[in-house]
């Protein structure tokens, strides 16, 4: 009742915007569908097509549930590729020891850059998006100077990328992040951050501490990720994980994410935003569209998203 009475208080553009936003995940999901698959002849929601989405939403729908916790906060974390990429080289190297190690390295990877991370935006107070692009830097540089080419596992190990391991992986960690975000004092504390850091703080909230344990809990997310990329391909590479990033942003986005945080960042937008994003690579890697010019209809589709989606009332919050 509240919500249609302020609808009907607004201007009549006002309306259209905030019905527009309200709904733009799953109209941006439905239109995607429609569009590649007249696109495709019909080949996009195929049988033989489906395990390809599948895979594409399951690397991208992890990271992208987990980057929501730093969305609530209104950060942005920019190393999300390249720590899957450093997360792969650990798990390879782990391997030469002994392949049991190899998922273990991964997440003690990803969760070493994760707190490196928070330590730098929580505590020396560096802004999110200089102290994870300067992050991705970093891990980029080591990785391919450690990396010297690439370095394999065994083909056994593909084993462990059967899809009933990755669906039983997936509704696990979307289980508990769910849980964690919207039934724990821990994701209203993200969200209360997100709306004002000082009112948080005032309450009681250790700001500090809630801001480390999102970067640290993105950063066990993309070990894991770094896992299934290093098992699926036996290979480690300094191209490993290379602009995930962005189809990790881009995801959250298009999920109806606003940048500026807050309670207004709901948890089905990662997995919604994931789902397009599989479909929309899918769709464009069906038709023909060659790899760079996927890239600049990304960049194009980032920037509709963020014009319809951004706040510029709060764009101070934005780090």
């Amino acid at each position: 009742m509240e919500t249609q009475t302020a609808l009907k208080k607004m201007p009549r553009g006002a309306k259209v915007k905030e019905l527009l936003l309200k709904n733009f995940a799953f109209a941006g999901l439905l239109l995607v569908i429609v569009l590649f698959e007249i696109l495709t002849q019909g080949r996009l929601l195929g049988q033989k097509n489906l395990l390809n989405i599948f895979n594409n939403f399951f690397t991208i729908g992890l990271s992208a549930m987990a980057f929501t916790f730093i969305m609530a906060l209104g950060e942005l974390d920019l190393s999300v590729g390249a720590i899957v990429g450093f997360a792969a080289m650990a798990g390879a190297f782990a391997a030469k020891l002994s392949l049991w190690l190899i998922l273990p390295a991964a997440l003690l990877a990803g969760l070493l850059v994760g707190a490196l991370n928070g330590l730098a935006i929580a505590h020396l107070r560096v802004e999110s998006f200089i102290g994870t692009l300067a992050m991705s830097f970093i891990c980029r540089g080591m990785t391919t100077w450690l990396l010297n080419g690439s370095v394999g596992v065994p083909i056994s190990m593909r084993a462990f990328d059967a899809n009933w391991v990755k669906i039983v992986t997936f509704v696990v960690v979307m289980v508990l992040l769910y849980f964690l975000y919207e039934h724990c004092a821990y994701g209203k504390h993200c969200r209360a951050v997100g709306a004002s850091s000082e009112a948080a703080r005032q309450s009681g909230v250790r700001c500090k501490s809630v801001r480390t344990m999102a970067f640290v809990l993105s950063g066990v997310v993309c070990g894991l990720v770094g896992f299934f990329t290093l098992i699926r391909g036996c290979t480690a590479s300094s191209g490993t994980g290379n602009a995930f990033e962005f189809d990790v942003l881009l995801a959250v986005l298009f999920g109806g994410m606003p940048l500026s945080g807050g309670w207004t960042v709901r948890f089905r937008s990662a997995v919604i935003g994931a789902v397009a994003m599989a479909i929309l690579k899918s769709g464009m890697s069906l038709t023909g569209i060659d790899g760079m010019v996927q890239q600049v209809v990304q960049g194009i589709i980032l920037i509709v998203v963020v014009t319809l989606s951004f706040d510029r009332k709060n764009a101070a919050v934005i780090k």
